[in-house]
């Protein structure tokens, strides 16, 4: 029970928080995009696609793919990597004081390793990466 409550968990995180967090960060920086330059954009376009593939992986997991697990690792550790440069380099809009920027950048991190942690070690997650080989049964007629 316990193993599916973090499961559903993960696939909140997946699928709900991070194309919402998107969400707002798009639309604070949208109508300043222009002055913002090539980096802004392309910065948001990958912030973007680190939700489109999360929103893959949390999919991925709640259909019980086989593939869901690897995905979702990758979507977390691509939710890290933009986290903390977000923190430290973006030109997008950020309400974060400097001195706020590494126990942040630590959270963040945190936070991934800790799902890392439960996508390695979960015995569901396990068991959905490799399932049992089915054995066909063979009827013999007479």
């Amino acid at each position: 029970m316990i193993g599916r409550v973090w499961l559903l968990l993960l696939c909140g995180v997946l699928m709900l928080w991070q194309p919402l967090n998107f969400a707002a960060e798009a639309s604070a920086s949208i109508t300043t995009l222009g002055m913002r330059g090539v980096f802004g954009a392309v910065e948001l376009v990958v912030h973007g696609a680190v939700a489109a593939l999360s929103v893959a992986a949390g999919w991925a997991l709640w259909q019980s793919n086989p593939g869901g697990p690897k995905l979702a690792r990758v979507a977390v550790i691509a939710i890290a990597v933009v986290g903390v440069q977000s923190l430290y380099k973006t030109a997008l809009p950020s309400n974060v004081f400097p001195s706020d920027r590494l126990p942040l950048a630590i959270l963040t991190v945190a936070h991934s390793a800790a799902w890392l942690v439960y996508l390695w070690r979960s015995a569901r997650i396990h068991a959905l990466e490799h399932p049992a080989p089915v054995t066909p049964s063979i009827r013999l007629s007479r």
